[in-house]
């Protein structure tokens, strides 16, 4: 199944994208999904362990179950002064 997924801040700037559409297995879970994350944009690997991730503009768990169409926003953590 596809989903689209939106980058923010340091990850935006890591992967020189804003967004992309990624396929991925029927009922995986937020978990599943940040795993192969991990694994198709290694360079990123490490600021995957400390996101939000909202879908369809909601916060949600790690074991909330993705469908098809869904819009997956990943936002790392953001200081400020």
């Amino acid at each position: 199944m596809k989903v689209k997924v939106l980058y923010f801040s340091s990850l935006k700037d890591k992967l020189k994208i804003s967004q992309e559409t990624v396929e991925i297995k029927e009922n995986s879970t937020v978990s599943d999904f940040i795993t192969y994350l991990k694994n198709v944009h290694p360079e990123i690997e490490k600021n995957l362990d400390s996101i939000m991730v909202a879908v369809n503009e909601e916060y949600t768990s790690q074991d909330h179950i993705l469908k098809e169409g869904d819009v997956v926003a990943l936002i790392p953590p953001v200081s400020g002064g």
